[in-house]
């Protein structure tokens, strides 16, 4: 981990760039609940398997990553992963993740590389030392080894519940042919979670993605289908739909999701992306 910004008792002692003190995101949202009453905290341990954080990797990590564009990752058994911390008033290293892309720009500026991470996933990567979620910020929020290690363990469980939940249906793949028809019904929330997980246009490197209807005929089963366009592996498009649908009821249906290079013929049903 690289040491690039000194910050002590959980403030920073350099100034930011811009300040941005709105809440800008739903994640934010219940760390203002929180704070200003604890019993909302179960809330924000609820969130942490199905939201990402944004940090700034270094070294080999960076190569190939635009400078402001966000890429992301999921991480291999055999991988490392170094990133940009903030050096406490103690000597140690904490690890510097963000709840959105704007908070970690106005803090190292538009030409850092940004990656995407599911927030369990930075935990669990930096559980040893201690992580600070959005140095720089108005509400910074400094995690101990201790505090780390209570959030993953409320994170696994609350990811668990979800996994056997019935109201959670696995994402597909469905085998047989399928035929496509956009929805007769507009599906708000299921549109929003999808919007906030990939918008807009470029952020991700998603550069189109469509939402249709889907049944296929071998099996007679019938559920929704995401085509997205985008250079991104598959698998990491894929664990971010299914964090981004956690907790969603589709009852006897399916999800399914194709993974296409950006270009070629548009998709069928509700563009999103």
């Amino acid at each position: 981990m690289t040491d690039t910004t000194t910050a002590g008792s959980g403030l920073l002692t350099s100034p930011a760039l811009q300040t941005l003190d709105a809440p800008l995101t739903g994640l934010e949202q219940v760390i203002e609940a929180a704070l200003a009453d604890p019993s909302h905290w179960p809330a924000f341990e609820a969130l942490l398997p199905r939201v990402d954080l944004y940090i700034s990797p270094e070294g080999e990590t960076a190569k190939g990553l635009k400078p402001g564009e966000v890429g992301m990752k999921t991480l291999r058994p055999d991988e490392q992963l170094d990133l940009r911390g903030v050096r406490l008033d103690d000597g140690r290293t904490a690890a510097a993740a963000f709840t959105d892309p704007r908070r970690l720009t106005a803090v190292w500026g538009e030409d850092r590389p940004i990656i995407a991470m599911n927030a369990l996933s930075v935990l669990k990567l930096w559980r040893d030392r201690p992580v600070m979620l959005n140095p720089g910020a108005p509400r910074v929020l400094l995690f101990q080894v201790e505090d780390v290690a209570n959030l993953i363990a409320a994170g696994d469980a609350h990811a668990a519940e979800a996994k056997a939940s019935a109201a959670s249906r696995p994402i597909g793949p469905s085998s047989g042919a399928v035929t496509l028809t956009a929805p007769d019904r507009v599906p708000e929330t299921l549109l929003a979670r999808l919007a906030q997980a990939f918008g807009p246009v470029g952020r991700t490197g998603v550069t189109a993605a469509w939402l249709a209807r889907a049944r296929w005929s071998e099996s007679g089963q019938e559920g929704w289908f995401l085509d997205f366009r985008t250079s991104r592996p598959s698998d990491e498009i894929r664990a971010m739909v299914q964090r981004a649908v956690t907790g969603l009821a589709f009852g006897d249906e399916t999800l399914d999701v194709s993974v296409a290079p950006s270009g070629g013929t548009d998709g069928t049903g509700i563009r999103f992306i």
